[in-house]
């Protein structure tokens, strides 16, 4: 019999190990922090049949005494039980009943909710009707039940937390993203910028392109999917010059890239959404041991700001050029930022969250 503690790790989904998306990526590596943490995991994951045969089998081990110190359990970007193909096993309500079955077996329960976007208005354009107001009816049916379902609420940051339904509010706390350590090196000369992401949409970035193109000495390598490229690259001709580089990698191939760069992009146009999203790629930059230029008023501009690992500047191509051409006249600026980084970012690993939320609930 096994002498650690035992904690079940939830997902309504298949997890993937060679997810390149954030939403796929986040759950793999926090399954894997808890063990490395210390903790047998009892997952229950997959299709509607294997999720259902799991919770029935923890359902019967939690009723003849088994011990659980918490379940932790991350939610789809889907309402729960949409996210796959409807058979006869489907079950909108069979996920969020395990997780309250657990709690009222005096098990504490967390659960990370990934996203609000739905609630915006462009989530509807690119939904249509009537499959927005059955999504959202879904996503609300979800919310309520978490009340009785779950003791926390986790978020990308308390920001987010404002748009909830006031009867949630009370349960949330942070979780951000964490940090996977790596260290590349820096190019010897110039100023190499990487961004890796989403070019379109809710991702605009041309005033970043226009300010590294006016910046001499200065080279910018933003690495999206070629299908969203081929629908943005339009948006972007009237900016685009010999400083900017387009690829399409994922993976390993992207350890090349970070080696290539000093300074990892989130420059990106305001947005309200953007005002309380904790992008996984701040965090992707930080383990690389990168320093970010970000927007200012933005998550993530804050937390640069707040750390010391870059710079918080407007949107504006001037202010960008300007800031590039201070650190190449000051590359010992550029220097102390990398140096902050490294320190900084030892306290916000994988490892460091599956703590966090094992304090939290084991504590409480």
């Amino acid at each position: 019999m096994s002498e650690r503690p035992v904690m079940i790790y939830h997902v309504p989904f298949p997890l993937n190990p060679e997810a390149t998306s954030a939403s796929g990526i986040r759950p793999v590596k926090m399954r894997q922090a808890f063990g490395a943490n210390g903790y047998e995991v009892l997952e229950v994951s997959g299709r509607h049949p294997e999720r259902r045969e799991q919770m029935r089998a923890l359902r019967k081990r939690i009723s003849s005494g088994l011990k659980v110190e918490f379940v932790y359990s991350e939610a789809s970007t889907t309402p729960t039980g949409l996210g796959e193909k409807i058979t006869p096993a489907t079950s909108l309500a069979r996920d969020v009943a395990f997780l309250r079955f657990c709690r009222r077996a005096g098990v504490p329960v967390g659960l990370f909710y990934r996203d609000i976007y739905w609630q915006f208005e462009e989530y509807a354009e690119r939904v249509g009707q009537p499959y927005t107001t059955l999504l959202r009816w879904r996503y609300r049916a979800d919310l309520r039940g978490y009340r009785t379902g779950v003791d926390t609420i986790y978020l990308p940051s308390m920001r987010m937390a404002e748009y909830l339904p006031p009867e949630n509010q009370p349960q949330t706390l942070a979780l951000p993203p964490g940090a996977e350590r790596f260290d590349p090196p820096a190019p010897s000369s110039g100023i190499s910028l990487f961004y890796v992401g989403g070019t379109g949409g809710y991702y605009r970035m041309q005033e970043t392109v226009r300010g590294v193109e006016l910046s001499p000495g200065a080279r910018l390598t933003i690495c999206t999917r070629e299908g969203e490229w081929a629908e943005s690259a339009p948006h972007y001709v009237d900016v685009l010059g010999g400083s900017t580089t387009i690829v399409h990698k994922s993976g390993a191939d992207l350890e090349a890239l970070y080696a290539d760069a000093h300074i990892g992009v989130l420059l990106l146009e305001p947005l309200e959404y953007r005002e309380f999203a904790a992008p996984m790629k701040l965090y992707e930059y930080l383990g690389h041991g990168k320093p970010i230029v970000a927007t200012q008023g933005s998550l993530a501009g804050a937390f640069v700001e707040e750390n010391g690992i870059g710079w918080s500047i407007p949107y504006g191509a001037d202010e960008l050029s300007a800031l590039l051409s201070r650190l190449q006249a000051h590359p010992e600026e550029l220097d102390a930022a990398q140096a902050r980084v490294r320190e900084v970012r030892q306290q916000h690993t994988w490892e460091a969250r599956a703590r966090q939320v094992a304090a939290d609930l084991t504590e409480r």
